[in-house]
């Protein structure tokens, strides 16, 4: 994933780990790239609160493809363009084995774009520049559908083994480059609601 930048994004969020290959399939014959994912811990360790269901097992289609429907009320789709800014991080080269998928609304529609702006310059660009091992690229999404919930996504990508761990380390990492006030700033935002926060390890991948 990492090394790919494409301009859209289908997210299948499924609540039944024996039907992620099914739907991986599914996604599969509409046209998408597709990877899969586990949940990276099997309990919600340290995550922040979410507003949707818990998901165990994820489906992610790159490219082009049909739009999906979701699997009755077995699974969440959130289909995905590309935000006109810039990934963030650092790109390797290597396959990118686990991820933290962070997909966030404002409380007020209005204000989506303040939110958006605190993201990008703020939150997303101290994590990039903290160098958290393991961390690669960070890369902004936005819902296709306008004023669509989830309206954004972060789909940070990691090299490594486990990516709970990683996950963990990255906080302290920029609290410790930040004051008080400039890390009150980073951490949370009053138009900040947080619909999924969740570390993923690829099918696979060492580890799983």
């Amino acid at each position: 994933m990492e090394d790919r930048q494409p301009a859209r994004m289908h997210l299948e969020l499924v609540r039944s780990p024996d039907a992620v290959d099914a739907r991986a399939e599914a996604v599969a014959a509409a046209g998408w790239r597709t990877s899969t994912w586990d949940p990276a811990t099997d309990e919600d360790r340290d995550q922040l609160p979410r507003r949707l269901a818990r998901c165990d097992g994820l489906v992610v289609g790159e490219g082009d493809g049909d739009v999906v429907a979701p699997a009755s009320e077995q699974t969440t789709v959130v289909s995905l363009r590309r935000y006109p800014r810039p990934s963030q991080g650092s790109c390797s080269g290597e396959p990118t084995t686990g991820i933290l998928l962070v997909l966030i609304s404002p409380r007020d529609e209005a204000r989506a774009q303040e939110l958006r702006d605190w993201s990008d310059f703020v939150h997303l660009r101290h994590i990039a520049e903290a160098g958290a091992p393991g961390y690669r690229t960070i890369t902004p999404w936005e819902n296709e559908e306008d004023g669509g919930v989830p309206r954004y996504c972060h789909l940070y990508e990691m090299v490594t083994d486990d990516p709970q761990r990683t996950f963990e380390q990255m906080t302290p990492l920029v609290e410790s480059r930040l004051d008080h006030e400039a890390f009150t700033d980073w951490a949370w935002h009053r138009q900040l609601m947080i619909d999924e926060s969740r570390t993923y390890r690829r099918r696979g991948a060492a580890g799983g």
